[in-house]
Parts: C-alpha cells; sequence; structure tokens
C-alpha cells in the first residue's frame, strides 16, 4: 500500500524534515515539491497523452473559459 504524505514545513526546518523522514525505516522517498510543481496523476497523464498526440484539445471561447472557472 502506498501513501502519500503532504506537510507544510518552514524553510529555515527543511532539512530537519527531510533527514527526520528519511530515518523512518518504512519512509521510502522525500523529496520537497515546488510551489509549481503539478503533481496530480490525471493531470500528469493527460499532458503526456496531449504531448504525445493521443489528446486533442477542446476549443472553447474566453466566455466558456470564464464560466468553466467560475463555477
Amino acid at each position: 500500500m502506498k501513501f502519500i504524505l503532504e506537510i507544510e514545513v518552514a524553510d529555515n526546518e527543511t532539512s530537519f524534515a527531510e533527514k527526520f523522514f528519511k530515518k523512518v525505516s518504512f519512509v521510502k522517498k522525500v523529496r520537497p515539491i515546488a510551489a509549481n510543481e503539478i503533481t496530480n496523476p490525471a493531470v500528469l497523464q493527460s499532458i503526456e497523452a496531449y504531448e504525445q498526440g493521443k489528446l486533442k484539445p477542446t476549443p472553447l471561447n474566453l466566455a466558456e473559459l470564464k464560466a468553466m472557472i467560475n463555477t
């Protein structure tokens, strides 16, 4: 079973948090995530499919886009 744990750590505590989690026996991987990094697997797969030409973009006008964002 795999769990993904999201925690927020102050900048001055980052190295402590990384060392702490690496010492826990069942933690396999520890790495910070950049503020602009996409981590949602569905979004990543969608981007990959688009880049490989498997998925075509859906054209929409600005009004449709605003309506989609505001719902």
